[in-house]
């Protein structure tokens, strides 16, 4: 399918996409977050206060950039994971499918959630995020550092637990992650995304956990073909993998050591385990499912089965 088309596509399922969890429509002025200097011990010797969704706005590369902040509220001393969220296509960035959940479990497992916002004015054809395996732009990647920089500088962070999440073209970020910032995040889980099948650069310093959840009837994101992703920005990018190649890609490339699968009707589970640092790769493929997040995977909430996975991993 041409990516006209699938823009066209995404941005009209976006648009009719059932939300979870929906903030306020009237856009709240940003907090600003500054790069004040505070020792670890400094934030750590001080407990954290529960924000819920605040916008939040920091520069990066002299571009203001800006994210929306859930803290749960903890004891001084207690270390908090990130959990970095990208949100799809077509002007997702007002909500993310269960924020609200992932928000709460934050609460209860102390971990933080900061659902970055694409920076604004990229075109259809570009993607609200960059794929920097390309080589073509790294403003992204370099906007996930500043995210975890800056909360370093005013929360007790835990710098083994960094993680990231997506949907649709954030799950396809997630893989920059996953391949550009493995020497700082641990793991990354994601639903409806894929990877170049030829990436330019994709090299684990460090054990990267990965858990994929696809549709197999998704029309936007194929899940058994190759698709070409040239356009604008993504120019280079080339050929999309489909999603069983990229999962298979995945264990070679962190040479796992054994495999596993079980499949029913409803749904097919793919563990690759005994993988470089540790890692594990694992993949749903469900069943007559399309591109809409699930509520749930394998009778588990997927915030709560994300959260599990992700949890197994440090850096």
């Amino acid at each position: 399918m041409a990516i006209t088309a699938r823009a066209l596509l995404l941005c009209c399922l976006m648009a009719t996409l059932p939300l979870t969890g929906c903030i306020t429509t009237q856009a709240p002025t940003p907090q600003v977050l500054t790069e004040e200097s505070q020792s670890s011990a400094e934030v750590c010797s001080l407990p954290s206060e529960s924000l819920s969704q605040t916008s939040m706005s920091i520069t990066v590369n002299g571009v203001e950039r800006q994210f929306r902040l859930s803290v749960p509220s903890s004891d001084a001393g207690t270390k908090l994971a990130i959990i970095i969220a990208f949100h799809g296509g077509g002007g997702a960035e007002e909500d993310f499918q269960q924020q609200n959940e992932f928000d709460q479990l934050g609460e209860q497992e102390k971990f933080i959630m900061a659902y970055a916002i694409a920076e604004d004015g990229r075109t259809s054809a570009e993607g609200e995020w960059f794929l920097n395996t390309a080589a073509t732009s790294f403003e992204d990647n370099d906007f996930a550092e500043a995210i975890v920089d800056n909360l370093s500088s005013q929360y007790c962070i835990d710098q083994d637990r960094l993680y990231g999440i997506g949907y649709s073209l954030g799950s396809m970020f997630t893989y920059e992650i996953a391949c550009q910032l493995n020497h700082r995040f641990a793991a990354v889980a994601s639903f409806a995304g894929t990877m170049p099948v030829d990436p330019e650069t994709c090299e684990l310093v460090g054990g990267m956990g990965v858990l994929h959840i696809h549709g197999k009837l998704d029309y936007i994101i194929d899940y058994d073909d190759d698709w070409d992703w040239k356009d604008g920005e993504h120019e280079g990018v080339g050929t999309m993998s489909n999603v069983p190649g990229m999962i298979e890609a995945w264990s070679m490339r962190a040479n796992c050591g054994s495999s596993d699968t079980d499949a029913d009707f409803f749904l097919e589970h793919i563990t690759h385990s005994d993988c470089f640092g540790g890692a594990r790769v694992e993949h749903y493929g469900i069943e007559f499912w399309e591109h809409t997040w699930p509520d749930e995977v394998d009778g588990t909430p997927t915030y709560q089965l994300m959260w599990d996975f992700l949890s197994d991993f440090t850096n």
